[in-house]
């Protein structure tokens, strides 16, 4: 209920355009910032990744080594 009371009391709020978007920036980056963060712990206990050592994609442009 106090969630409801929030966003009625936010839309209720006379405001320019200006604070329109700033707010709306601002709930953008927090969506953002969450899931990012949401991602990264999910991720974190995952396995790592192997390395290639040898074959294609093992030197910098991608290509094997010629022998």
């Amino acid at each position: 209920m106090a969630n409801n009371k929030n966003l009625q009391k936010l839309f209720d709020k006379e405001m320019n355009r200006k604070e329109f978007l700033a707010h709306l920036g601002a709930a953008g980056l927090t969506i953002v910032g969450v899931s990012g963060l949401l991602k990264s712990l999910l991720n974190y206990s995952s396995k790592p990744r192997q390395h290639v050592s040898d074959g294609y994609g093992s030197s910098s442009y991608g290509g094997g080594r010629k022998r």
